[in-house]
């Protein structure tokens, strides 16, 4: 569920309704667009309401950890998969609500700025036991543990939603509705405990605008990797900003083709001896679907740069890594119908042990004890857009015959 966010356009102040994991904004009243960089997690507030104002002389923030991603799991048997979202305390040293609940999804969100009045009360439970924690609610994990071979967290959202509270003669009134949450504190803890505003949280807006020529990208809210229509390259956000990545595009007959964005990473893993596509059928016992013509290149696996279900993510990693040889591939141009690229190249990093696992199947005796000690080194990510045809119920990749619905694809961009 992606919860809605009220944000400032900092070109001309008007409010602006984004989804929770939107980065590109493009304000309906000045039409300017900038992308939005956080460093780290991003942090948001409920509401306060309206009656606390002016009332309490100290607002305090609590923080509660939002999880939402996919998580893959192997075992020696088989590799599981399944969407976790969650919303756990952060600070565990006072008697808060275990939960949000409902509030979030029903109430719009403010993202916390050097604008935001209050201190902050800090976590008291480390980030990895809330990943941890997320693994165990996806009811994966064997009753022992020691089953699970490798686990990876995929086109995953971490963030932090903070709950307002004031203090009245010692007594924690949530700031949200504005009732008593706990009896008599000392006056001094929470301001004791707690601190303000820190600058590494404030989120910056860069012009959506190409580096190299000037010209204005184009996207929708959760894209973050955008090619330019006007010098056809293309440029991934990071915390650093805008990034350039190489890029490359198939062929097609079809004037009406829908172009979706994969990830093709080319690694190397010495442990196995693994680094051509020979080596590929060696280790997985697979055939490269369209004969043995790049059975010495490089071997490369193809991710989708987009998110979609676990079950179907996984599916469709595998079906396009083994059918990469039939791809026509040529230097990127912009086209229309182009898919937003919204899982970054460093989330597709994650999803190579789990893909060279669901691959190597066949031999999964001998691949899965392996993966705890896989490294992957001379790691090199390109950015293809594949077209696709629209048959009705699925887009089919052209070459590959590669089917991908249009209802999970409409599924994944909430996810």
């Amino acid at each position: 569920m992606d919860f809605s966010v009220e944000q400032g356009c900092p070109q001309c102040g008007a409010s602006i309704s984004l989804g929770e994991s939107d980065r590109f904004l493009v304000c309906p009243f000045c039409n300017v667009s900038n992308y939005i960089v956080t460093q780290g997690a991003a942090r948001y507030t409920l509401p306060v309401a309206r009656s606390v104002y002016g009332e309490a002389e100290d607002l305090y923030f609590v923080p509660y950890i939002r999880f939402r991603g996919a998580v893959f799991q192997v075992n020696s048997k088989e590799i599981s998969q399944r969407v976790v979202d969650t919303t756990q305390l952060g600070f565990t040293d006072l008697n808060f609500p275990p939960s949000l609940g409902l509030r979030p999804q029903a109430m719009k969100l403010q993202r916390v700025t050097d604008e935001t009045a209050g201190r902050f009360l800090p976590l008291t439970i480390k980030v990895q036991s809330i990943l941890k924690r997320a693994a165990r609610l996806s009811d994966m994990d064997s009753s022992s543990g020691a089953d699970m071979i490798h686990r990876a967290f995929i086109g995953e959202s971490l963030s932090f939603i903070y709950l307002p509270v004031w203090q009245n003669d010692g007594t924690l009134i949530d700031a949200v509705t504005n009732t008593p949450l706990s009896p008599a504190l000392p006056d001094t803890l929470l301001a004791e405990r707690s601190s303000p505003f820190q600058p590494k949280w404030q989120s910056d807006f860069i012009a959506a605008l190409c580096p190299q020529c000037g010209w204005e990208l184009e996207g929708k809210g959760d894209c973050l990797v955008m090619p330019c229509r006007n010098c056809d390259t293309a440029w991934e956000l990071t915390s650093r900003g805008l990034v350039k990545v190489p890029w490359l595009q198939g062929t097609s007959q079809d004037n009406t083709a829908t172009w979706l964005p994969f990830w093709q990473i080319s690694a190397q893993m010495p442990g196995l001896n693994f680094n051509i596509c020979s080596d590929y059928i060696r280790v997985t016992s697979r055939e490269m679907v369209g004969g043995l013509k790049k059975i010495e290149e490089m071997m490369t696996f193809v991710i989708p740069a987009f998110k979609v279900r676990p079950k179907r993510f996984l599916q469709t990693a595998r079906k396009m890594t083994l059918a990469q040889q039939l791809f026509q591939l040529g230097p990127g141009r912009h086209m229309t119908r182009m898919y937003p690229a919204n899982l970054p190249r460093n989330e597709a990093r994650q999803a190579l042990k789990v893909t060279l696992a669901s691959t190597a199947s066949l031999n999964k005796k001998e691949v899965y004890p392996l993966l705890p000690r896989i490294r992957f080194t001379g790691i090199a990510a390109t950015l293809l857009y594949l077209p696709f045809h629209d048959d009705g119920h699925d887009f089919i990749q052209e070459q590959s015959g590669v089917a991908i619905g249009k209802n999970v694809l409409q599924m994944g961009r909430v996810l």
